[in-house]
This record gives structure tokens, sequence and C-alpha cells, in this order.
């Protein structure tokens, strides 16, 4: 079983860290390690925040602020705590299609409505999955969502003129629904560009959409183990954070450029693909048992401080190398064209905090070092999860061995990936 277990953990990983494996192992490791304390009685997952100088006299310093996706609710308090603090936070989150970009014509504007509208169905299809019954009004679903969700709701509800769209449905279980736009001129009826768009017309939901609007396989992992899912436990809805991201038609049109699939990822993180709903299955075991739930967290937490090495020899499975350049190296390039013009036209921001999975930050630093010449200056790190190995008897022993293992692994993998 804890076999199994190991590969769920190293497969979620993947998902959420493959690109670790293009750094170097050592700067992977100023971003993430493990430390013991108390005589070996207490594991921590230690993510770090590095800050940089800018190499200008007078200019703003730039905090790269580590984050992974499942942590103790300590660790959001505090990483809230800290970016709250600074000047303006550039933060990590896929962008809904077309958002944030500036339609030129009337045919493109009703192209990025159409997309809306199809994001909210899925929204409006998942409040009808939990409650039996469509909701009364776009608000009364959007104040139940979180995060992400939240933030992709509220642009959605929008149309491509930067005008409300409206929802209609009675509500009752059997219901139908639609989302409307007026169109260009925003006035009912009309031809061509001014006339109405509805949801209605579009094709139905496939099976895999409406199977995506489910609990996200991040969110299980982290209910299952007792932690927190980043997107439920961080607020980024305040006036110094600024979304910077590419859009989700963006990675995907960049994925199929690629030839990798855009479909698996998303499928993957939405708990949809067959590998992810048999980890459901396996999740419901771990919630259930204490002692296998402290087993996964050792796993989890030595994984991810040694994702470098664990995820070698993936970068040319299932597209991952070819991801790896969309969902890493172009959405860091979308981040530092925000940064770049930040730097340019607001002379008052004295202090940047750029908040990404960890994963990201490796890159990011030789962009801000090599290419626009910041320093470093000094080093944070923030307790993602922590373990108490006398919670449970044997733990401490058994994190000894699984640790030991998990060494094992590693070291095999990274000198399968020296240079012959």
């Amino acid at each position: 079983m804890l076999r199994i277990i190991r590969s769920v953990v190293v497969a979620w990983v993947a998902v959420n860290c493959f690109h670790a494996v293009a750094s170097a192992q050592d700067a992977w490791s100023r971003y993430a390690r493990v430390v013991e304390s108390d005589e070996g009685r207490r594991l921590v997952l230690e993510i770090g925040s590095r800050t940089f100088r800018s190499p200008k006299e007078g200019g703003p310093v730039v905090h790269l602020v580590g984050a992974v996706h499942i942590g103790d609710a300590g660790y959001y308090r505090q990483l809230q705590e800290f970016l709250d603090a600074q000047d303006l936070v550039l933060f990590e989150g896929v962008k809904p299609a077309g958002i944030g970009n500036d339609a030129a014509d009337d045919a493109t504007r009703a192209k990025l409505t159409s997309s809306r509208q199809r994001l909210l169905a899925v929204l409006i299809e998942r409040h009808r999955q939990k409650h039996g019954a469509y909701p009364e009004t776009l608000d009364a679903m959007r104040s139940e969502l979180l995060g992400s969700a939240a933030r992709l709701a509220a642009a959605a509800a929008t149309d491509g003129w930067g005008r409300d769209q409206a929802y209609r449905t009675d509500g009752s279980p059997i219901a139908t629904f639609d989302v409307v736009s007026l169109g260009s001129d925003g006035a009912e009826g009309g031809e061509g560009h001014a006339a109405d768009l509805r949801f209605s017309a579009q094709k139905p939901l496939s099976r895999r959409e409406k199977a995506a609007s489910g609990q996200g396989i991040q969110s299980q992992l982290a209910s299952a183990l007792g932690l927190k899912f980043q997107l439920e436990a961080i607020d980024s809805a305040r006036p110094s954070w600024r979304n910077s991201d590419m859009s989700i038609d963006q990675v995907q049109e960049r994925l199929a450029a690629s030839g990798a699939s855009a479909d698996a990822l998303f499928s993957l993180l939405d708990g949809t693909s067959l590998t992810s709903r048999f980890v459901s299955v396996l999740l419901g075991f771990i919630k259930a048992s204490p002692p296998m739930a402290m087993s996964v967290k050792v796993m989890l937490v030595e994984t991810l401080a040694n994702a470098d090495a664990m995820l070698e020899g993936q970068a040319g499975a299932g597209g991952l190398d070819k991801m790896t350049k969309v969902i890493i190296v172009d959405r860091n390039a979308a981040v530092f064209d925000d940064l770049a013009s930040v730097l340019e036209r607001e002379p008052g921001v004295k202090s940047i905090a750029i908040f990404y999975g960890a994963g990201h930050l490796p890159d990011m630093e030789r962009r801000l070092t090599e290419e626009m010449r910041f320093s470093f200056d000094h080093d944070r790190w923030f307790q993602a999860i922590s373990l108490d190995l006398t919670s449970q008897p044997g733990a401490a022993a058994q994190a000894k061995s699984l640790r030991a293992t998990m060494q094992r692994m590693v070291e095999q993998r990274r000198k399968a990936a020296e240079p012959k």
C-alpha cells in the first residue's frame, strides 16, 4: 500500500512541480528544504522567500515568494500577513479565456463573451451539483466561491464589451438556465455583432466539463491530510494584489502548438482523469487512518523538498518537457512583462512580491539577476507543513524509515541523471 501511496505522492508532485527538473539542484534547494527540530520529534517542510534589490538607487525591492498548494493553516496566515505588507503583489492564477486582453473588434469581443459564458456555465453547474438546484442569481453563486474560482467568476460576469451578462433560471432542480449578452449595441435583438449572445446557443457542456466542476484533487488531498488548500486559505482580493498570469486560452493554444495535450493537464488538476479518480478513492482511506495520513505527509514533505531529483526522467514522459516551457517558462515571461511595466510606470511602488509556486522561482531568479541585474539581499523561510512525530505511536521510527527510503530514491535518480 505504501508503494502505491508513494507513487500517488510523486504523481501529484509531478503535476505541481515537474518543472523543477529543469532547474539545478542548488537552485531548487534555495526555495524548499526539510528541517528536523526537537531532537527529531518534529519534521518541517520550509518554503523560501528571497529578496532582491534593484540595480538603480532608490529602486524597489522584489521578493520572490514561494508557495506550495497545500499546507498548514498557520503557514498561509503568515504568508498573507507578509504579502499584504508589500506595496504590490503579482500572483499566480491562470485567467479565463480573454481576461486581460484588449479586444480590437466586435468579432473578438463576441468570441471572448462566448468563452466567458461557458466558464460561468461550468460554475453554475457546480452549484447545481452541490445544492440540487441552480443558483437564483449569479451573485448568490459567486458568494460561495473562493480563490481563483471567485476571481474568474467575477471577471466572466461581464461580456466582451464590459457590460454585465444576464443570468436566467427559475432555480428549480429540473430547470434550465441561460447566460445572455446583449451584443455590441447593448440592446435586445439586433443583427450581426449587435445580436444577443446566449450560452444556450452553444453546444451543451461535455461530460468532461461537467466532471471538471467537481472538487479538485489538490483540495481532496489537503482535506485528507488535515491541511489547507492554498486557493481556499489565501485571500487575493486585496487592492494591492494583481493577477499576473496567462489566460487559459493562451495556455491551451501554446500547449497545442507545442504538441502537448492541453486537456490532459487541466483534467488531472480538476480530478477528472482516471488516475485522479483512483487517487480520490485512495484519499478516502488516508483520511480515515491517522497513521496512514502521517506516512503520506512524511512522503509529501520529503518529495517536495527533493522535487528536482524525484522527478528526474519525468520530463520526457507524457509531454511534460513540452508542458514545462508553456506552464513555467512562458508564464514566467508573462509575469516579468508585468514586472517591467511596473518598474517603468509606477515609481511609487517600492516593494513588490511575486507570489508563485516554488517551482517557478529558480527560473524567475535567473531572470531577475541575469537579465534585470537585481542582486540578492536576504532570504526568509516559512514553515509550510509541520509534522509532530509524537502524535502517533511509532510515527518517529516510521518517519525515519520512510525518509531513508525516499533519500535512497533521490540519490539513485541523481546518479542516473549524471552525464555518462
